[in-house]
């Protein structure tokens, strides 16, 4: 009985001791990333970084594209977990995500996943990365089809070309910013872009006024050749 309660209890300092490790490099993973990038990202300063041999890390992630995969889910409570806002107001629930944007950029998990989305046309990044961004653009898409559908813009608006201006003038403006964005020039960017977008400004290119009609199709001939 003695034996069997020493055994559990070097199993569970073994496993407390495991579950840190993974923490530790699972930190240094994404700080390395967020330095580096993929393509120049260094085991042995994951390594250094977490104070564990190199060994440890290669016993349980063989490469670097397994340890950035693992890394990639543990970035997944920062990234993906936290749910977008829906508030019932579209400028709302815009100037709250892009606020929780630019906050994360300047984090350590922000310059990483930043370093990674910089990267995604590489196929590993690419799978690494892939179904989260996809996952999570369609998150930032709901908001925009569900101001549709209260009414406060008119069908067929350009989710895509909505949520791509503003995220370029938001980034510009963040990048010059000194201390980061200010709060009154976000909801600035965010009442002009969706002013726009409530004029028909936005629409899809099918649904502009003016647009070009879609090419007539030809009718194949029945008679064989």
């Amino acid at each position: 009985m003695a034996e069997r309660r020493q055994t559990r209890r070097t199993q569970g300092v073994l496993g407390g001791r495991s579950e840190r490790v993974v923490q530790q490099v699972m930190a240094a993973t994404v700080a390395e990333l967020g330095e580096s990038g993929y393509r120049s990202f260094r085991m042995e300063a994951v390594a250094a970084a977490a104070r564990v041999n190199k060994t440890t890390i290669y016993r349980r992630w063989p490469d670097k594209q397994q340890l950035v995969g693992a890394a990639v889910q543990w970035l997944r409570r920062f990234v993906h977990d936290v749910p977008l806002p829906d508030t019932g107001s579209l400028e709302r629930d815009l100037c709250e995500a892009f606020r929780r944007k630019v906050t994360f950029k300047d984090r350590v998990e922000g310059r990483a996943w930043a370093r990674l989305l910089a990267e995604k046309h590489d196929p590993e990044v690419s799978a690494a990365i892939g179904a989260d961004v996809k996952e999570r653009s369609g998150e930032w898409y709901a908001m925009v089809t569900r101001a549709i559908s209260r009414g406060e813009l008119p069908s067929g608006t350009d989710e895509r070309l909505l949520l791509g201006m503003l995220s370029a003038v938001v980034d510009a403006w963040n990048a010059k910013a000194a201390g980061g964005l200010k709060a009154d020039l976000l909801d600035v960017a965010v009442r002009t872009v969706v002013a726009g977008a409530r004029s028909g400004s936005l629409l899809r290119a099918s649904g502009r006024r003016g647009a070009a009609p879609a090419p007539p199709r030809t009718r194949r001939s029945s008679s064989r050749r």
